[in-house]
């Protein structure tokens, strides 16, 4: 009779698993409960271990494994009420620290290796909330799906796990194309974090997103409903609730998208707040600060130092407290990835008119992907276009003069040196820009708040003071192999 081993012999042969193997066993572990706790260690661990590219930066390590260690609540609430989506993400978390191994070797031979893209399919939108960029050119443009899949194919090869898909309004595309779900079933080890307002979600799409898996809407919130309805039309509150339900039913992973204002920063930042995101379904949350871009750009709406310095501060705490969500804060996290990360650094900004960004809020462009696909550019790819384009390397090379990771935006936080890149031949304002951004009204309302959050952020406390106990027992539990 062939012995069959111990489950605590099982358990310590899959926290030894290496990262492709957690790709391939996620689904096996997720119909086995002490099989999905022992692979859940076994991606801490892995995780923990590709941080090996920052070894010779003590403070970026230890903000990243202090930002690891509160992860475990999170996967464990994802595992409990989601498994579908769970076999999913460990998936892909699998995908992604091989893909972190090879960035690592990247970086060293000093090329840009993005983690993610942001991708715009359609800059038309079914709603007009003030103060955004979307659907602000005067006609509306679309990525066909052949468009699509050729740009994805591109920033795999460049080390892209994450496809962050945009708008416009996402949706639009899916419930005339199904470009989402499409998508998302041909290249099934990569994750699809999808920005939408939630209102287009139907059952139809939620069983579309249920099938695949591995697409990750991030809906929309001003706050509490009044805020949220303020902003963005009256019902809207509702409908997205609406739309988290059928999401949840499913098994789908969604999560909220916040954009904090001078107006709405002391709602967000209230526990009933992300009490409220956990109990309508959201499993993850990404805070972003209002940009005076786009549409009718107001900047007494941009949040005070003294609340972005609230909105740091309150993510750090719900982070320690181990609230079960993964949390993320654009601007706020610069010490966790060692400052900003536009430019393709770990990403950049593709248009739905083809127009390629260093970021997302910068409204400037500095080329066009279909002259790379159709071979009219001098550059053979878009690695070659991100690695070469004088824009995307003026950025880069300010990144690595800023010091102070708590201001690590030029668009914001060094705004001159933004305007430089600016002003180069190369690169010019895109229908974002609004007047006045560059050397007017707008671009003084800047300066005086990156002055006051450099005061402001001189006095904050380090960003991490330890990593959580218990997660530091579990990686030292035992010594994982190669």
């Amino acid at each position: 009779m062939i012995a069959m081993p111990s489950p605590d012999t099982i358990r310590q042969s899959i926290s030894r698993m290496g990262a492709s193997a957690i790709a391939r066993g996620a689904g096996l572990a997720m119909r086995v409960p002490y099989l999905r706790d022992a692979l859940i260690g076994s991606v801490l661990r892995r995780l923990d271990r590709s941080y090996e590219h920052v070894e010779d930066d003590s403070e970026l390590l230890t903000n990243l494994r202090w930002f690891g260690g509160h992860l475990r609540p999170f996967l464990d609430r994802l595992v409990r009420e989601r498994p579908a989506a769970a076999e999913a993400i460990l998936r892909f978390l699998g995908t992604w620290i091989c893909d972190m191994q090879r960035r690592t070797e990247g970086v060293r031979n000093g090329q840009p290796m993005p983690c993610t893209v942001v991708i715009e399919l359609t800059d038309r939108c079914n709603l007009n909330c003030p103060g955004c960029y979307a659907n602000s050119s005067t006609d509306g443009h679309d990525l066909s799906y052949d468009q699509l899949r050729a740009i994805i194919e591109q920033v795999i090869d460049m080390g892209v796990t994450l496809v962050t898909i945009s708008g416009g309004e996402p949706f639009l595309r899916e419930k005339r194309d199904r470009v989402i779900s499409r998508l998302a079933a041909e290249f099934p080890e990569r994750g699809f974090l999808v920005y939408t307002n939630g209102t287009l979600i139907d059952a139809q799409t939620a069983d579309r997103l249920a099938a695949v898996g591995n697409v990750f809407p991030a809906i929309s919130v001003e706050g509490f409903e009044h805020q949220t309805n303020a902003r963005r039309g009256h019902g809207v509150y509702q409908a997205t609730r609406k739309a988290r339900a059928l999401l949840a039913e499913r098994g789908v992973m969604c999560g909220f998208s916040a954009t904090v204002t001078r107006e709405n920063a002391e709602a967000i930042c209230q526990d009933a707040f992300i009490e409220q995101r956990i109990d309508e379904h959201d499993m993850f949350g990404w805070f972003f600060l209002l940009q005076p871009i786009g549409r009718s750009p107001r900047v007494d709406l941009m949040p005070t130092a003294d609340q972005r310095a609230m909105l740091r501060e309150t993510i750090n705490r719900w982070r320690a407290e181990q609230r079960p969500i993964f949390l993320g804060d654009f601007w706020n996290d610069g010490p966790l990835v060692g400052g900003c990360i536009a430019g393709g650094r770990y990403y950049f900004h593709i248009r739905a008119n083809g127009d390629i960004r260093p970021c997302v809020f910068s409204p400037v462009t500095c080329g066009n992907v279909f002259d790379i696909l159709e071979g009219r550019s001098d550059h053979a790819s878009l690695a070659d276009f991100i690695r070469d384009n004088p824009v995307f390397r003026a950025y880069r090379r300010h990144q690595a003069e800023i010091t102070d990771r708590n201001r690590p935006c030029l668009l914001i936080d060094h705004p001159q040196a933004f305007r430089n890149i600016a002003g180069q031949p190369t690169c010019r304002p895109d229908s974002t820009m609004p007047p006045g951004y560059l050397n007017g009204k707008i671009a003084a309302a800047i300066d005086v708040a990156a002055e006051e959050w450099a005061g402001r952020s001189a006095k904050l406390p380090p960003f991490a003071t330890e990593t959580s106990p218990a997660v530091e027992e579990e990686m030292n539990e035992m010594q994982p192999t190669s």
